[in-house]
C-alpha cells in the first residue's frame, strides 16, 4: 500500500464555536488528507492526529503510525473516522521533486 499526503496538516476546530480541538491531554488535533492507494484501488482519507505533523507536504509519501478506523453514525449519515498516534514522512522520502526520465537507449 502506497501512502501519500494530499494537503498540508489542518487545524480540526470545533464546527460551531470554530475553536481549536484538542485531545484528552491538550495536544492540538490536526487532519492530513492522505491518499491510500492499493494496486489499481485508491481512496482519500482524513486521519486525525494529536500535535502538528512536522514535514508534511502535499505529494511526499507517509507512514501512519497507530492507524484506527472508528464507524461513525448520525441520523441517516454514517462514515469512517480515521485516527492515527503519528503522521510522518516515509522513510527516504523528499518532498517537491519529480522524477527524471532517462531516455531509452
Amino acid at each position: 500500500m502506497t501512502l501519500v499526503a494530499m494537503a498540508r496538516p489542518e487545524p480540526v476546530v470545533d464546527f460551531a464555536t470554530r475553536a481549536p480541538k484538542a485531545d484528552a491531554t491538550g495536544l492540538p488535533l490536526y487532519t492530513v488528507q492522505v491518499a491510500a492507494m492499493f494496486q489499481d484501488q485508491g481512496e482519500v482519507l482524513a486521519v486525525k492526529v494529536a500535535g502538528e505533523p512536522q514535514g508534511i507536504s502535499p505529494g511526499l509519501p507517509v507512514q501512519l503510525a497507530g492507524l484506527v478506523a472508528q464507524p461513525w453514525e448520525l441520523g441517516e449519515r454514517s462514515g469512517i473516522a480515521y485516527r492515527a498516534t503519528a503522521i510522518r514522512p516515509a522513510e527516504g522520502a523528499k518532498g517537491g521533486e519529480r522524477a527524471t526520465r532517462t531516455p531509452a537507449a
